[in-house]
């Protein structure tokens, strides 16, 4: 049915239905406007979307673009994390009345094209770096609110981040609550930059407030290709009983996990042999026996903050570029022993 057919079916003006699918209601009475609600929900009539973005005067779509370092190249997206702040934003948008276009790129010319192509309202965009953030905010004019992207001290940028440093920093003064000493960092960069880089960060302070001195020879990189981590685990257990470590930190639970499975395939007892630690508690890590211990942080408030800030700027109620950093909390699972109550640690790395 068109809205035509409709409103000859009714003895009202095409323009009084139309009026009603765009939400028009001030010169109507109520009887009729729920009398063409219930006649539309009869025919199961859709709206053309062209149309109501002419009717409204803008697309209802938010665009987001996620350009989050992958690890297995060409699958960005199986990422729990990436994945998990994708659901939350579709549903916070979607909440919100509108509708979400969403790319996976690979490059920045990609994203700047995207950016300037796109009938968006706006634009939440997640893990570039700051050149990168630079460089897309010259080429669009569409509101933009960044996630997990970080600019030097004193720029003006609208920004939804996480307290990296802190969850790391509060992870490393568990771990040396709990009597370790000896800890090796693992992450997927030769030379951390961004939210790794601010996890290592908070990691190094912790051992500095504690008299600890760090180390270069106490990071170990695997690589982002999920072929060969398994040689860069065994290299890592080679590593780990070289140096004597009782614990290894992941940047994130994604490795984490999957050095558990790989060392326990090994023999190798976790915790009992050697405590594993990750960063963001997402689904992988409630699921993994041992429960990984691990630092949270609310994907989800995440994405319905980064919302917000994109809705200030569009209502025009926004006065300036916000940079927000959500707090963390450690999990405590089991996958981390305590050697105040049980000093022999290395039965097997020993072995």
């Amino acid at each position: 049915m068109t809205i035509k057919e409709i409103a000859n079916s009714m003895g009202v003006s095409t323009a009084t239905v139309s009026n009603v699918i765009h939400g028009h209601l001030e010169k109507m009475s109520p009887e009729t406007a729920q009398m063409i609600r219930k006649k539309l929900e009869e025919y199961h009539y859709i709206p053309n979307m062209g149309a109501r973005m002419l009717a409204k005067g803008d697309s209802e779509i938010v665009g987001v673009i996620t350009n989050y370092p992958n690890r297995e190249e060409k699958f960005a997206l199986q990422d729990p994390f990436v994945s998990e702040m994708i659901a939350a934003l579709e549903n916070a948008i979607r909440a919100n009345g509108y509708y979400t276009m969403l790319h996976a790129a690979q490059t920045a010319a990609e994203i700047h094209r995207i950016s300037q192509t796109w009938n968006a309202v706006g634009l939440i965009v997640m893990g570039l770096q700051a050149n990168q953030c630079r460089e897309l905010m010259q080429v669009t004019r569409k509101p933009i609110v960044f996630v997990d992207c970080y600019f030097d001290q004193g720029e003006r940028y609208n920004n939804v981040g996480l307290d990296d440093e802190g969850g790391m920093r509060q992870m490393t003064e568990h771990l040396l609550k709990l009597g370790h000493r000896n800890m090796l960092f693992v992450g997927d960069q030769p030379v951390l930059w961004g939210v790794d880089a601010r996890r290592l960060r908070g990691h190094q302070q912790a051992l500095e407030a504690a008299g600890l001195a760090w180390q270069e020879t106490h990071y170990f990189c695997v690589s982002k290709d999920r072929k060969r981590r398994g040689e860069d685990y065994q290299r890592m257990l080679e590593y780990v009983r070289m140096l004597g470590c009782t614990v290894c930190l992941f940047i994130s639970d994604y490795y984490a996990v999957e050095a558990i499975d790989f060392l326990l395939d090994q023999g190798v007892r976790v915790p009992e042999d050697i405590s594993i630690t990750g960063f963001d508690d997402n689904i992988l890590s409630r699921v993994i026996r041992p429960r990984l211990t691990t630092v949270h942080q609310n994907v989800t408030r995440k994405a319905q903050t980064a919302l917000h800030v994109l809705f200030d700027i569009l209502d025009k109620t926004a006065k300036e570029p916000v940079s927000l950093v959500l707090p963390t909390r450690i999990i405590r699972g089991s996958s981390v022993k305590d050697l105040r109550l049980n000093r022999t640690m290395h039965t097997n790395l020993a072995e």
